[in-house]
């Protein structure tokens, strides 16, 4: 189905589901559902199929430069530094041409990005890539014995960073023992002094002296299945392990979210009059700020405010400012925002739709934000480093705000018994781990042969390690994680369920729940709560007030310590193994 025909079919179902949600609901599920004697039962896709174009990711970014090259691409949403798509193009096909010329990369070399959300990033980022080289994001809040032991696995041959983190880099590359690597510096304050054996970054995307076209030839021969990002996995089940993604991975990740929910795509097409704005704190170095956010939106030639770092205020100044149209969040500041006093319907009053993923969301987290902001469309997604990221997506308008949706475009997903060697898929409304198969599914793990073997069937059925299931209608619902189950017993408890009861309750602000041994059943449910700094409850309170929603063996026998502070990462996942060494 084309682009056009598949949005005017969604306009159609746009118009039916405001009339009768429930029922258009059932029909798409009902009529996406396939059985067959392998797979079990499959969840297609209600939004169709859409044709991947065999671009590189970076040609697919410039494909429609031309329309709007004097509109802004990236703006510092701190310092107002910015570049417009023309000066965009211009500096990463002059950095593509210098570090293949000048600095004497190889194709398929790899090279690291180890910079906060910075405009810089996008150069730095879609340079590389058009120089047919190798991207390995890094986070630059690690230290160097973090980053080392990537640049050990990935062996990058040049690293950018910002120059107030180059000894980091540099002390991370001597314990990685990579003395060649070269370290790209980048000068954002006019004060500082440049730190010698750095290359100067503006010293390298300048156009002076460059043949602009010449970049074109470095990506001549590539071929689709190549892989050209290397992010790593975030270890919150095992050691970090590098994801290899390809064009064609990351190329149909992005028609993904173009076409996403047709009738109502997620971003609106950009004239010479409008512009759609997105304020994005999000970190560029996850696959959820990377391609989700800055890759996509610059492909359709958004406006992107980027956020150095999340500050409550800043971010609701800038939203208010700017007039962002779109929001992308995660769960904690959906939490955040909707308990914060200084949040007001002024500071949303030009946003139009905004979108969490990255982990579990309670319906009454998303009411309470609704409340601030009554006239924006929530929607919720789903994915993971290793599906590029965006694997599901939930209709536009739907009130039902904690399913994760359908499947995006040409993505299939299923729900398979646990411990079901077989992986087939089981019938809506009964619970196991959730698969997904798909143009966006990874190549594999970075030289780890076994652990791609375990992670991808042999059909190619990707294993989540998420635990849920899908109703009636065939929306999908994540509970939580594989190994982050308690066991009561022979009873299977979600720590994610109970985290969302406990955000319901009116005195506490965040909780995370795990599984301590017990002697007589084997484990049983703590909670770590973070109250508001007036509140009283005590342990009782909030064991009662958990006790009148859930079964008994749900409760919290393991008791309840209250926190400053839950452990996550950068885009809101529960550090569950911090939780244990921090608090028990």
């Amino acid at each position: 189905m084309s682009r056009k025909a598949l949005k005017s079919s969604g306009q159609l179902l746009f118009r039916r589901f405001l009339a009768t949600e429930s029922s258009m609901l059932s029909e798409m599920g009902k009529k996406n559902l396939i059985y067959n004697d392998t797979d079990g039962y499959v969840m297609k896709s209600p939004y169709g199929s859409v044709s991947i174009p065999k671009l590189t990711i970076d040609q697919y970014v410039w494909k429609n430069i031309s329309k709007w090259p004097n509109h802004t691409a990236i703006e510092c949403g701190f310092t107002g530094r910015k570049y417009t798509y023309a000066k965009l193009r211009d500096n990463c096909c002059a950095l593509a041409c210098r570090l293949r010329n000048n600095m004497k990369l190889e194709k398929n070399d790899i090279v690291g990005i180890c910079l906060p959300n910075v405009p810089e990033y996008a150069i730095a980022f879609l340079g590389s890539i058009e120089g047919g080289l190798i991207v390995t994001t890094v986070n630059p809040g690690y230290t160097s014995e973090e980053i080392s032991r990537q640049f050990m696995s990935c062996q990058p041959k040049a690293v950018f960073c910002l120059i107030d983190n180059y000894e980091v880099v540099k002390n991370a590359c001597i314990l990685a023992q990579l003395p060649n690597t070269k370290i790209i510096a980048i000068k954002i304050d006019s004060t500082a002094s440049f730190p010698n054996g750095a290359i100067d970054f503006s010293e390298l995307t300048n156009s002076y002296g460059i043949n602009l076209s010449e970049s074109s030839n470095f990506n001549k021969h590539v071929a689709h299945d190549d892989f050209i990002l290397l992010p790593y996995s975030s270890g919150t089940t095992g050691l970090p392990k590098g994801v290899m993604l390809t064009h064609n991975n990351l190329v149909a990740n992005c028609e993904s979210i173009d076409v996403g929910l047709p009738h109502d795509p997620l971003v609106l097409p950009t004239t010479n009059d409008f512009q759609d704005v997105l304020p994005c704190f999000l970190p560029f170095f996850h696959i959820y700020g990377l391609m989700a956010m800055l890759i996509p939106k610059l492909a359709l030639g958004a406006k992107v405010i980027s956020i150095p770092k999340y500050e409550i205020n800043s971010f609701l100044r800038i939203t208010k400012e700017q007039k962002a149209t779109f929001l992308h969040l995660v769960p904690p500041i959906v939490i955040q925002l909707g308990n914060y006093e200084g949040a007001k319907a002024e500071h949303f009053e030009s946003v139009r739709a905004s979108m969490s993923g990255a982990s579990n969301l309670a319906q009454a987290d998303v009411e309470r934000l609704k409340k601030i902001a009554p006239n924006v469309t929530f929607l919720q997604g789903y994915g993971l480093t290793e599906t590029s990221p965006v694997a599901s997506l939930s209709p536009h308008g739907i009130h039902n705000y904690a399913t994760i949706g359908f499947p995006v475009p040409n993505v299939e997903m299923k729900i398979s018994a646990l411990n079901d060697p077989s992986f087939k898929g089981v019938a809506p409304n009964e619970t196991g781990e959730l698969l997904v198969r798909g143009p966006n599914v990874m190549k594999g793990y970075y030289k780890n042969d076994e652990a791609t073997k375990s992670m991808i069937t042999k059909d190619n059925w990707l294993r989540t390690g998420d635990i849920g299931h899908y109703d009636e209608n065939g929306l999908f619902y994540i509970s939580d994680r594989l190994k982050e189950l308690i066991k009561v017993n022979a009873n299977q408890v979600a720590p994610a369920e109970l985290e969302g009861i406990l955000r319901e309750h009116a005195d506490i602000l965040d909780a995370a729940v795990i599984g301590v041994k017990d002697p007589k059943c084997g484990e049983v449910p703590r909670a770590f709560v973070v109250r508001r700094p007036e509140s009283n409850i005590t342990e009782k309170d909030v064991q009662q007030f958990v006790a009148k929603q859930v079964i008994k063996y749900k409760q919290l026998t393991g008791g309840v310590q209250f926190v400053d502070q839950i452990p996550k990462t950068a885009t809101g996942k529960i550090l569950r193994r911090e939780v244990r060494r921090i608090f028990l």
